[in-house]
């Protein structure tokens, strides 16, 4: 009798043991699939955030150097423009032809300003990249 109540005690401790282990490799199993999808989840979105924020890094500097082209070519044409207002208004030889070509002058500034006010806002800046939203780490359940 004593060896029956043994062999059923040590059947039923190995049913338990094995049924518990079967089901707890099971979880883990499904707990490490669950955060390996979680980690190619969330350095899927880091490497898209970097290549955006590398295509930005590169239209902002196509953005700079465009508008420094326009700001430059403004710089010129207004002093080619000045110098050449000050050598007609020098050679005029009345108050009126000099007050007319400073008005013209005047009106000619004014439309370069209007044309690289003009250029400038036609350029386009890149649009900043938004990081990649946080995403919590799979929790592990607590079986019994």
């Amino acid at each position: 009798m004593n060896k029956r109540i043994a062999t059923v005690a040590v059947l039923i401790a190995t049913a338990l043991f094995t049924s518990t282990t079967s089901v707890n490799a099971a979880e883990d199993s499904t707990f490490k699939a669950s955060v390996d999808a979680w980690k190619a989840s969330n350095k899927a979105a880091k490497d898209a955030y970097k290549v955006s924020l590398d295509s930005y890094k590169a239209g902002k500097q196509t953005y700079q150097e465009a508008k420094k082209a326009i700001n430059d070519k403004f710089k010129a044409d207004n002093s080619a423009l000045k110098a050449s207002i000050k050598s007609a208004a020098d050679a005029a030889t009345s108050a009126e032809d000099k007050k007319a070509i400073k008005a013209s002058g005047k009106a000619q500034l004014d439309a370069s300003i209007a044309a690289r006010n003009a250029a400038i806002a036609a350029l386009s800046k890149p649009a900043k990249p938004t990081k990649p939203a946080k995403t919590s780490k799979p929790e592990k359940s607590t079986g019994n």
